[in-house]
This record gives C-alpha cells, structure tokens and sequence, in this order.
C-alpha cells in the first residue's frame, strides 16, 4: 500500500511510531523501497527496520531507569556537559542492536537520515543559536508541519544511508549527528563538517523521497491542527500530546504509554480506514 516512509523527529515522542507501526502493519501491507527519517526518528526508523523495536523500547527504559536527573550541575565544576543525554542515547543504540541486526539493517530499503549543514556565514556556535531560535518561534508562531524559516536562514540539507554504516557505533554516530540539538548533545562532525540536527531544514523530511512516483507513508510525533493534503501522501500523527517531553530521560514509565498510545491511535486510524 505505501513504497516511501518518512519518520519525522521529536526525542521521546518518536516512540509513538514505534507504537503506531506496529499495529497498523499487521493489517496494512507496507514494503517501502526508500525511507527518509531524522533525529529520534532516525533512530525508530532504525529499530524498525533492524527488527528490533521491542529491544530499543527496553533498552531506553532500563538506561532511563537509572538516570534521576535530566541536569546534573555538579559536572559544570568539571567542564564537563551537565545534560546526560548523548552519553545516554548512545548506550541505548548500543543495548538495542548488535551485529546481527546491524546487517539485518543495512540489507534492508534505503534509509536516508537528515543532518543539517549550517550556514556558510555563521560558526558552529552561532548556528545552534539562530537555528534554535528560528525553529522555536516558527513553531510557535506558525505551527507548520514542514517548517521553512531554517532553510531561509542558509540551512542545508544532507542525507547520509543508515545502511552505509559497517558498526553500531557508526550508525549511533549518525543517529546522533543528525539528533544534534545542544546544549542536550555536543556538536557534532559528519565527515569534517559541523552539522546539526536535520530538523534545522525540516523536522519532516519528506523531500527524502520521492513523492511522485510512489505512495508514502508519513509519520509525525505531535499532534497538529492541520495537516497537509497532498496527492499520495498520507500524514499520521498523534490523536493528542505524547505524555513523554522530548528530551526527558528520567520517565521510562512515560515513554512506554507513548509507545501504547501509538499503538491505540494506529487502531483508531485502522477503524477509520474501515480495515
């Protein structure tokens, strides 16, 4: 029924897909040729097609488990990054795949990820100011589900395959790089060059794939007012908040009822589609 996915990103909400796939694949036939996903999506994406969703759902609640804090001040007294969470999110790729899955992986469709390179006239720091500021008010003031103003400010987009990655850290490394939203991460290199989060050009990244030719499928994390009607594209998104905040990694409990949420609206669009 759809040739091309497209996971869009949002940290912990992103476990709403994971949910939402799950469900709705055991009664539609979904056997894409191209995937294109970002940040936490990426991710997902990822666990999806490494047949091993249930595997990064334990392992984000068992390395959540153990983390009390999202900020932890006393590290500023060593130099170090207060925010746990790429050290975090790295371990928990690292739990929810081995080898055998990697390989699983990279002889699956394409899975392209989105990393942001910025612009030409701005420094690595000064970008992650004017790109997150762009971001916050443009969701803010105008609730786009494709957002625009990052590419306007000089933006660009890169995709790099999941499937060209020969080692889990690799495919964290990626994963990351294209999740790179500081202070929460250190900023990140993709073969020299800065790049941050992809969501920086589009936190749905449709332009991944191609939408001409084939009927795609588009994941989303936050529920919107409004979503756009376009010719073999089918939006799906959240029937209502995700309980989990996107970068909160001290409520495994919360990720799990965004997992089932996914899972719940998956049947509710399912009823929908009279199947």
């Amino acid at each position: 029924m759809y040739d091309s996915l497209v996971f869009a990103g949002g940290g912990n909400r992103c476990f709403w897909q994971a949910g939402f796939w799950e469900e709705f694949t055991r009664n539609v036939e979904v056997q894409p040729a191209s995937i294109a996903s970002v940040s936490a999506g990426s991710a997902i994406s990822c666990a999806i097609f490494a047949n091993r969703i249930k595997e990064t759902l334990e392992a984000t609640m068992e390395v959540q488990s153990t983390n009390l804090k999202n900020r932890y001040w006393s590290r500023a007294l060593q130099g170090k990054n207060v925010h746990p969470h790429s050290d975090l999110y790295r371990q928990i790729i690292h739990k929810a795949l081995d080898e055998q899955s990697l390989q699983t992986l990279k002889e699956g469709p394409a899975n392209r990820i989105l990393l942001a390179e910025i612009p030409g006239w701005l420094g690595a720091r000064s970008a992650v100011l004017v790109g997150m500021l762009a971001y916050q008010l443009e969701k803010k003031l105008r609730h786009p589900v494709h957002p625009s103003w990052g590419r306007k400010i000089g933006f660009r987009s890169r995709f790099v395959t999941a499937n060209s990655c020969n080692t889990v850290d690799e495919l964290a490394d990626l994963i990351l790089s294209s999740s790179c939203t500081p202070p929460f991460t250190p900023i990140m290199r993709h073969q020299g060059d800065v790049v941050l989060d992809g969501g920086m050009v589009d936190n749905v990244p449709i332009h991944g794939v191609d939408t001409s030719n084939s009927k795609t499928l588009v994941m989303l994390s936050r529920p919107y007012a409004s979503l756009p009607k376009t010719p073999n594209v089918h939006y799906v998104a959240p029937s209502k908040k995700p309980p989990i905040e996107s970068w909160d990694y001290t409520s495994p409990d919360r990720v799990l009822e965004t997992y089932q949420q996914g899972k719940s609206d998956a049947k509710l669009h399912l009823r929908a589609m009279a199947l």
